[in-house]
């Protein structure tokens, strides 16, 4: 392990309709990693709370208390791992009585916010294949930064997670995914989370693919330095126990690079800043 502590906040166990693994083994594999802290963030997609036909009528209502019952009892299974207990909290503006039950009475440890599809519409991952002009994808990108406005002026979550999540699907053939054409909207998040003392997540689960077109994360976590951003978030996003902490080292290597000397953890929903230490 090239650095001194690393930490893991985003991660998914089988509670999740896409995770691939029961959390103890995920655990595990947190464990064996050495990992000053992990997180399970299972989804909770406040828009299908009730059930979506999408996903055979699964209710998140039903999600959101069954992965509660496994990040308690894989706390006592794990008394030497630090398990954070966390959520994803999936489009909350688009049902808030869902997002307000899933915080009710829950001692989270993190609470990621995360915006996955614009209101009315499908998942991004959905719309990779459209072929949108030039002004569809201004109006797309145009809504999905007003939402993420809505949902920090909303405020209760404490890092925001993927922020390049539509950029994985929406780009024209042959153009290299960038926020540049939309610099001016992404400085207004970028601001209101400093204002808020929130987090911006760097995602790993892309880093090291070669499937897939490179995301603009040193242009990103750049820019959010530059505003004053001091509080990042690292999450693997895994889905199973091999991809634990995996890109987490090449996210320390990015940030070390643009300058920061620390990242971000919550616990309690409170943040606390560790040092980026590297090992030669």
């Amino acid at each position: 392990m090239p650095y001194r502590t690393m930490a893991d906040c985003h991660s998914h166990s089988d509670c999740s309709f896409d995770g691939q693994a029961p959390m103890e083994q995920m655990c595990a594999r947190a464990q064996s990693l050495g990992l000053l802290y992990y997180a399970v963030t299972d989804h909770c997609e406040c828009d299908q709370y009730d059930g979506s036909p999408q996903f055979g009528g699964r209710k998140y209502y039903d999600v959101v208390r069954r992965a509660w019952r496994e990040l308690e009892e894989n706390r006592r299974r794990f008394p030497d791992l630090h398990l954070l207990k966390g959520v994803e909290l999936g489009q909350p503006l688009q049902n808030l009585p869902a997002a307000l039950d899933v915080l009710d009475g829950r001692d989270y440890d993190i609470v990621i916010g995360s915006l996955h599809n614009i209101a009315g519409m499908p998942d991004f991952y959905h719309l990779g294949g459209e072929h949108f002009s030039q002004d569809q994808l201004d109006a797309l990108f145009g809504l999905y930064f007003d939402q993420l406005r809505e949902m920090l002026d909303w405020g209760k979550f404490d890092t925001l997670a993927h922020i390049t999540y539509p950029l994985r699907y929406l780009y024209r053939p042959g153009d290299t995914p960038s926020f540049e054409r939309y610099s001016a909207m992404l400085d207004v998040i970028f601001k209101k989370l400093i204002e808020q003392d929130k987090a911006l997540e760097f995602n790993t689960s892309r880093l090291g693919r070669t499937d897939c077109p490179i995301l603009p994360d040193r242009e990103v976590f750049t820019r959010y330095r530059a505003l004053g951003g001091r509080r990042v978030t690292l999450g693997s996003d895994a889905h199973c126990p091999e991809n634990v902490a995996k890109g987490i080292p090449e996210a320390l290597d990015l940030l070390r690079e643009i300058g920061y000397t620390e990242y971000t953890v919550f616990v309690g929903r409170q943040p606390q800043q560790i040092p980026i230490e590297y090992i030669p």
